[in-house]
């Protein structure tokens, strides 16, 4: 929450437009301001032809002389935003502490901002709760909703979400923007209020209304995937461009992307490459991705090869996953960047140890094909081989081979795919018997779960589930030791010495053997190669 004070803040006093002075109403009494002195009427023109050091002197001179709680809330304010002159949070306290002492509350509201954002021991939110509390009370809206924020963060106060609700309702009646926006979340979330979505969506559209451009996001996603009430891509796509014409890169990534496939509105390159190019110049990952997929395919003008591996690369040194597999591409066909194999291979690597499935089944192609033969040992590349054996025949010859050839990780892999077909169960558990014999630990534990239930094809063995079980608990499966003392209460004391026993024996049996293929790695490993990321 602290956080989201400072954020709020630093919005507020780094350039924003100073508020029109007519706007804030005097609430206590102040003397005549002298015909000599500037007014504030001539404070407010020194300000709009931006001769901000006028206006600030003239703010310093009324505050000091008419003692006018508007001049001094005034001079504070400017002295904070640090306009015509250095930034003096100190003094900017001082004064609004002066305005606050004769009951106006704009100031009490601004002096409690300062209060939060302050770091280290000068925070204070207990006595910013008191000034929120007392300019809320008066129907400050700002007041009202930034001490909704701290009762609901328990912050400087007791956590009191109903409280809170009630105080982000009274800003938002009175059409402050962000209490609407987060009115409207409060009714989604069951947030010191019954969960009301009807409720949730009156007051986002108010919000996305007044121009709150993430609550106009929020509204886009809410009408698209029907989250608060019927779906209406139309009007969510209506939303999605107002957000992405006030800046918001996700929004214009989104707009982006419609015009690229040719979703929901007539397929378009220019106004693709317009959207993406402007979100992903603001740094969004998934626009780059996107832009440089068009650049890659042509579907934003002519296809770009260098444009499409500037921009790949960009979301690989962001670890986007595809950009990193779309990036490999380019290294692999030699297009817009020389061709480099081990640095296709890395990349599709650093993918696939993200968990992106397609860099995987790339990799198993590439290992059926050869690619990677002396570059990694076989049992790195059995996971990629299983990943791509079910669509390609090349892959699953290669695991087929090192399955053959003792390889008790491609046994164990070999095994999950042909249990997918029936007529061959007897071969899927011979393998998988000849896996937890090698080692496998995944194999042992899924080995002793079938011996349990006594699966199609198999019979149901405790002795055997047990031996198992007891040797993948051993190797740290915790679920096989949770079902190995489930099995071990309807055992008979004489099976359980049998398998303790047979477990002891698959000990003392195994011990260092020469592998049954060559395991020579003629390469470095290439999991991060030299200048694996540029800018």
């Amino acid at each position: 929450m602290k956080n989201l004070f400072l954020a709020v803040l630093f919005v507020a006093f780094s350039g924003g437009a100073f508020p029109a002075l007519a706007q804030d109403e005097d609430k206590a009494d102040h003397p005549p301001i002298d015909q000599d002195q500037p007014d504030m009427a001539q404070v407010e023109q020194a300000w709009q032809r931006g001769d901000f050091a006028a206006a600030r002197l003239g703010l310093e001179r009324l505050a000091k002389e008419t003692g006018s709680p508007l001049s001094q809330y005034r001079y504070g304010r400017i002295l904070l935003e640090g306009r015509g002159g250095p930034r003096d949070v100190a003094e900017a306290a001082k004064w609004l502490q002066n305005a606050v002492d004769q009951n106006h509350a704009p100031a009490a509201t601004l002096l409690a901002r300062i209060l939060l954002s302050a770091q280290g021991d000068t925070r204070d939110p207990r006595r910013a709760v008191e000034l929120l509390e007392h300019a809320a009370s008066r129907g400050e809206a700002e007041a009202q909703y930034y001490l909704a924020l701290l009762l609901r963060s328990g912050d400087g106060t007791a956590r009191d979400l109903k409280a809170a609700f009630n105080w982000l309702y009274a800003a938002a009646e009175q059409q402050h923007v962000q209490a609407t926006y987060a009115l409207s979340k409060a009714y989604a979330d069951g947030e010191g209020i019954e969960r009301d979505m009807e409720r949730a969506l009156y007051w986002l559209r108010e919000a996305a209304s007044a121009g709150h451009v993430p609550a106009q996001l929020s509204l886009a996603q809410a009408l698209e995937t029907g989250q608060a009430g019927p779906a209406s891509p139309s009007e969510a796509m209506q939303w999605y461009r107002r957000a992405a014409e006030a800046g918001l890169p996700v929004a214009q990534r989104v707009i982006g992307t419609r015009y690229l496939r040719g979703e929901g509105v007539e397929q378009n390159g220019a106004e693709a490459l317009r959207w993406l190019e402007s979100a992903a110049e603001a740094g969004d990952a998934g626009a780059m991705v996107n832009l440089a997929y068009g650049y890659d395919s042509g579907k934003v003008g002519s296809r770009d090869d260098a444009q499409a591996a500037k921009w790949y690369e960009r979301a690989a040194g962001r670890d986007v996953p595809q950009g990193m597999i779309g990036l490999a591409g380019l290294y692999e066909a030699g297009r817009g960047v020389a061709q480099d194999m081990d640095r296709a291979i890395a990349l599709y690597r650093q993918a696939a140890e993200a968990g992106a499935t397609p860099a995987a089944r790339r990799l198993g192609e590439l290992v059926g094909q050869g690619a990677l033969d002396g570059k990694l040992a076989p049992q790195r590349l059995v996971p990629w081989a299983a990943a791509a054996a079910n669509s390609d025949a090349e892959a699953l010859r290669w695991l087929e081979v090192q399955a053959a050839e003792g390889g008790a990780l491609a046994q164990a892999a070999l095994a999950q795919l042909l249990m997918a077909e029936p007529d061959r169960l007897a071969e899927a558990y011979e393998l998988l018997e000849r896996a937890a014999e090698g080692g496998v630990l995944s194999a042992q534990a899924q080995l002793g779960q079938l011996y349990t239930t006594g699966a199609e094809g198999m019979l149901l063995d405790y002795v055997q589930a047990h031996k198992w079980l007891n040797i993948a608990a051993t190797g740290g499966r915790a679920d096989a030791a949770q079902t190995r003392e489930a099995i071990a209460a309807v055992m008979t004391p004489e099976q359980i010495a049998e398998a303790q026993d047979a477990a002891r024996a698959y000990y003392e049996n195994i011990g260092p053997k020469a592998p049954p293929t060559a395991q020579t790695v003629v390469r470095q490993d290439l999991s991060q190669p030299e200048n694996a990321r540029t800018e």
